[in-house]
């Protein structure tokens, strides 16, 4: 629920993320046809980008998920936004530059731009101020951009605020179910029909070939934890980076009273007042923290868990939050505080990674990364050299790399599981050759800077299931189709009756429902059909649920949930965005015909350091 920065998310975001998951990913054939040479790994017209920008923007959004090429795709379509600023010779003024800099809170100091705080950070960036500065002209020009095309997509606030009504919107609905089951010793399907349904569905009864294999994965990740690294090169990264060892993180719970963008300065009092209340009550019993947390906060990720937020480090949490959560000691409580989010009361539950200890342990575990990465490309140099050599075996690896070997259980081909999710590791695991050889396979790129050879130990080819193996699995889906017939033909006839006035049913399980938050018990196909129902009430609809019974509603009453209205506020304002996100799309994939993109998927995982022996420029 909380962005990095709060006053000026875009720019501190835009450069940290390279908005990566602004853009549509764009096929890889797109991009395919690169010619030249210099270490680069994609080219944009005449822009280049190298491993160590790609590298760059994934360690600057730690604790993701990132898949090197969706972020080399996001850095390409960045460029290309880039391209056409340049060409238009949009610019920023110095002033306009100054005080975004300025302005951004990881450098400042009680508020104030810091030039200590700004001249460590291009140290540990690695850059000059002139290149982050180009950077952050680039930024703002593209937020500028984004902007245009956000207020490019036009709804009204009375539009905006009827569809936020509707989404708020709940029916109490009541329950009567035709359960399937019951029809079940009335169905006897024939053998003629077992064999008919045994011979149309012959494709679900194919087994997929299997196989077991034994594997070898090499990484800079494997590789890192075994690298001895000495005291006086952790003390000179240490003095070369004096702030690499902050790594304070806090884990702070919090009760959020969260306030409507449209609140009313009335309704905005009336919400301060009951979280005045509640930090009474903290204050009163610090021990009812995470009980009064589970009662009334509004912060669905948290609540549950007594308000805990989890450990955190500093630029997650919006800056009155941060400011707040970092200057209070462990067991602390806060008083109110506000952000764009409404009212929190916080408390500190630990603090940890703010000693010296830490701060070694860190530059020890970044020195090890360095160093792996270095060491990465001479040892699958080495990996390929052993694996071919002694094709039979890997046990040669395990003495000569110390790498372990992994054996499977069995596998499905065209399996998406583990590291048979990479499509080259499977097509190659699978391939005629190596199921005839049963030999090492080639050294597998997975494309995660780690490396794979794989080889076959067993094998079971594809076979058909014979009918009376399946048999008892027909029956059963025979039955359970026909028996949906048969309570859905009752059902329907029932709901006939009860519309007419001339049944009357037991309905049970009163639940309010609203369109998008509904009640677990009615399914999500029935509720378009119990909001399509005209606001006469009671009222009466039916549809089949998912496992086969017929389910009638009797709609008993409409209200309007306004402590739905906040989130569905932000829903709206997240459809508005989408809208405008794609013409931005459609914009981006225009000026691939004015700027020719290419890359080299085979340099993508070359380190930062520039270890393949080329140069190493910045891409930008």
């Amino acid at each position: 629920m909380f962005n990095i920065i709060e006053k000026h998310p875009k720019v501190v975001k835009g450069i940290m993320i390279a908005i990566t998951a602004t853009f549509v990913v764009w096929g890889i054939s797109g991009y395919l046809g690169m010619t030249g040479d210099d270490g680069y790994v994609a080219k944009v017209g005449s822009s280049k980008i190298y491993s160590q920008d790609i590298d760059r923007a994934m360690d600057q959004n730690p604790g993701q998920n990132q898949d090197k090429m969706q972020v080399l795709f996001g850095l390409i379509n960045r460029q290309l936004l880039i391209n056409s600023l340049n060409d238009k010779h949009m610019s920023v003024t110095t002033q306009q530059l100054q005080q975004e800099i300025a302005q951004i809170p990881m450098f400042q100091t009680n508020g104030k731009f810091d030039v200590t705080k700004y001249e460590n950070f291009l140290k540990q960036q690695y850059t000059t101020s002139n290149k982050f500065e180009q950077q952050i002209q680039q930024q703002i020009l593209i937020n500028d951009m984004l902007d245009f095309f956000k207020s490019s997509y036009f709804s009204s606030a009375t539009f905006q605020g009827k569809f936020v009504e509707l989404l708020s919107r709940e029916r109490n609905v009541s329950q009567y179910v035709v359960d399937a089951k019951q029809f079940y010793n009335q169905i006897n399907p024939s053998e003629s029909t077992i064999s008919g349904y045994y011979q149309q569905n012959i494709a679900q009864y194919t087994l997929p070939a299997q196989a077991k294999f034994q594997y070898v994965q090499l990484s800079a990740d494997t590789l890192a934890p075994a690298i001895k690294v000495s005291e006086s090169q952790i003390a000179q990264y240490l003095q070369a980076h004096p702030n690499a060892g902050n790594n304070e993180q806090v884990d702070a719970s919090h009760i959020l009273f969260t306030v409507p963008a449209n609140a009313t300065q009335q309704e905005k009092d009336q919400i301060k007042a009951k979280a005045e209340a509640v930090l009474a009550q903290v204050k009163a019993n610090p021990a009812k923290f995470a009980q009064l947390a589970k009662q009334y906060s509004q912060d669905p990720g948290s609540a549950q868990n007594g308000g805990d937020l989890g450990f955190f480090a500093k630029g997650v949490m919006v800056p009155q939050f941060e400011s707040v959560a970092f200057a209070l000691k462990k067991g602390q409580v806060s008083g109110l505080v506000q952000t764009q989010f409404g009212y929190h009361i916080i408390r500190i539950n630990e603090i940890k990674g703010n000693d010296a200890n830490s701060a070694r342990q860190n530059a020890q575990a970044q020195l090890q990364k360095q160093l792996a990465q270095q060491q990465v490309q001479p040892d699958v140099d080495q990996l390929n050299d052993i694996t071919y050599n002694q094709p039979n075996s890997l046990d040669p690896v395990t003495q000569k790399l110390g790498l372990a070997v992994q054996t499977t259980d069995w596998v499905a081909q065209n399996t998406k599981q583990g590291i048979f999710a990479n499509p080259k590791l499977a097509a190659i695991a699978f391939s005629a050759t190596q199921l005839k050889s049963k030999q090492n396979s080639e050294v597998v790129d997975m494309g995660d800077g780690s490396y794979v050879v794989v080889r076959i130990v067993d094998y079971k080819p594809s076979r058909v299931q014979p009918l009376a193996e399946v048999q008892a699995g027909i029956v059963a889906a025979l039955k359970a189709q026909q028996a949906a017939q048969m309570a859905s033909a009752m059902g329907q006839q029932q709901l006939a009756q009860v519309q007419q006035g001339k049944l009357k049913l037991n309905f049970t399980n009163p639940v309010n429902v609203s369109l998008l938050g509904q009640d677990k018990t009615i399914d999500p196909m029935a509720v378009k059909q119990i909001f399509a129902i005209p606001a006469q009430f009671p009222a009466y609809t039916g549809a089949v649920n998912q496992a086969g019974d017929f389910v009638i509603y009797q709609i008993n009453s409409q209200s309007v949930d306004k402590t739905l209205d906040a989130q569905n506020q932000k829903i709206v304002g997240q459809l508005t965005d989408q809208y405008s996100m794609m013409n931005l799309n459609a914009y981006v994939a225009a000026l691939r015909s004015d700027y020719k993109v290419n890359y080299k998927l085979d340099r993508i995982q070359q380190s930062a350091d520039g270890s393949d022996g080329q140069p190493a420029p910045a891409g930008n």
